[in-house]
């Protein structure tokens, strides 16, 4: 093997490298721990330091050195005094952005998270959040199980999927369609090539399953609630008050529930006939309706003295 052909092998091993790098980057889960993805920024820039100015080669070593003992639970009060000065020399004196960039980075974490950083040195304890055990899930608004149903999808189980997406969503349909898709944004899959497309097959669930049945509900609890507007946000809310036992009536001025799910998004967008579906699965926990209900103050004053609670979703109209 010639030099050049050594050279080519080895640029295509880095270039590599790099990709799988910044797939690790972009897969990042939401809760990671601020001081420790300071130090690993900061690592990575030293290694690509040319090493010909010293706020480089010797500022950005003595900030791995800082970060390193927080991490290891050897540093002081001082050392934050000690990071921020060094940060700032950085900034104002490297030759060129790796070393700028970096200490910029640096100084950004420093001033958002400065308790996570006390709170390392203090207490040696970090306070990033690590409870949902997989970035889609810590993304999803409704926290729904993604990893869960797309396991049953693969299985054929469409049916079971679309119950287990119900647990924490009502409008499993809806969002089948119409969801934004945060939790493709950290999908591990991205640590390989691209995304699951988690809503596509949240959609192939709705379209391969029967009628929703009717959910498990808690005993009665003697509760009334009453919910004024049958848009997604009191039509939710219904929902689970029912599925916790609670008697909860919906009081929607117009003649079909739905809100701008309905009357926002255009069918072509969102078939009617899904999101009729849906409903029919949150009617089904046992929520009660009355539609083109006129609230006005005399009617909200005997509905607040009727029901233990009242809540007021008039959506976006």
């Amino acid at each position: 093997m010639n030099r050049d052909e050594w050279r080519e092998r080895h640029q295509q091993a880095a270039d590599g490298l790099l990709l799988d790098m910044s797939r690790r980057l972009a897969s990042g889960p939401p809760g990671l721990c601020p001081v420790d993805t300071a130090l690993s920024f900061v690592t990575m820039c030293h290694s690509q330091s040319c090493g010909k100015c010293v706020p480089c080669r010797v500022g950005l070593g003595q900030l791995k050195l800082f970060l390193g003992s927080i991490l290891s639970g050897q540093a002081t009060p001082e050392t934050l005094s000690l990071i921020r000065r060094t940060a700032e020399t950085i900034k104002d004196s490297a030759d060129c952005v790796i070393g700028t960039q970096a200490a910029r980075l640096v100084l950004t974490s420093l001033e958002a998270y400065e308790d996570e950083y006390r709170s390392h040195i203090e207490k040696r304890h970090c306070l990033g959040s690590f409870s949902a055990p997989v970035p889609c899930r810590a993304l999803c608004p409704a926290g729904v199980d993604v990893p869960g149903y797309v396991a049953l999808i693969h299985e054929g189980r469409c049916d079971e999927a679309v119950r287990l997406i119900s647990r924490e969503n009502p409008f499993p349909a809806t969002c089948g369609y119409v969801c934004e898709h945060p939790c493709e944004e950290h999908c591990r899959r991205t640590l390989m090539d691209y995304p699951v497309n988690s809503r596509a097959l949240k959609r192939y669930a709705v379209d391969h399953s029967g009628e929703p049945p009717a959910p498990e509900t808690r005993p009665p609890c003697g509760k009334r609630v009453a919910v004024i507007g049958g848009g997604p946000s009191g039509l939710s809310c219904a929902y689970f008050l029912a599925l916790m036992g609670c008697e909860a009536t919906v009081f929607e001025r117009r003649r079909q529930l739905g809100g701008m799910l309905r009357y926002g998004i255009p069918a072509y967008r969102l078939p009617r006939e899904l999101l009729d579906k849906d409903l029919r699965g949150i009617l089904a926990a046992g929520v009660r309706v009355e539609t083109e209900a006129e609230i006005d103050g005399a009617r909200f004053e005997e509905i607040r003295a009727g029901y233990d609670a009242v809540y007021v979703t008039i959506g976006a109209h």
